[in-house]
């Protein structure tokens, strides 16, 4: 059997989508008002952070079946708040509710303050096109899904 060739490693991941985060949170900063294309950003930061969560499970797994047990859970506590915050935005987003959305983005701030954005961005100029509608495709209970504005 050959071996699984991964060309990119859980914290080279982690660090784009870092990225991505800071852009669409002075995307947003920028944007000043309530429509779509600001709902298109709740959802792409509340999916990205899931994204990163998962990330942090899959860097330690290797970690615990080598019985690296305290380096583990140091790890997913310094990682935690990228679930927190999720968790958050997406009940904000259930919830539709506009102002607790710009609460949980507040609390990424210090998260994401020293994150360097890249020259040339590999994953385009609005990677939140669209994430909205993906949001509630994934997350949304059929019967609940609307319209943001």
């Amino acid at each position: 059997m050959s071996r699984v060739f991964r060309p990119r490693t859980w914290q080279q991941q982690r660090r784009q989508l870092m990225q991505m985060l800071a852009q669409t949170v002075r995307a947003l900063l920028q944007h000043h008002r309530e429509d779509d294309e600001a709902w298109d950003m709740a959802a792409f930061l509340a999916m990205t952070l899931d994204e990163i969560a998962q990330t942090v499970e899959r860097t330690v797994e290797p970690w615990e079946k080598r019985d690296y047990w305290v380096k583990a859970d140091r790890f997913r506590q310094d990682w935690a708040w990228a679930t927190d915050i999720s968790q958050g935005l997406h009940q904000a987003l259930h919830a539709h509710a506009w102002d607790h959305v710009l609460h949980h983005i507040a609390r990424l701030f210090p998260h994401i303050s020293d994150t360097r954005l890249p020259k040339r961005p590999r994953w385009g100029h609005r990677p939140w096109d669209g994430a909205y509608t993906r949001w509630r495709q994934r997350y949304a209970p059929p019967s609940t899904a609307q319209s943001p504005t």
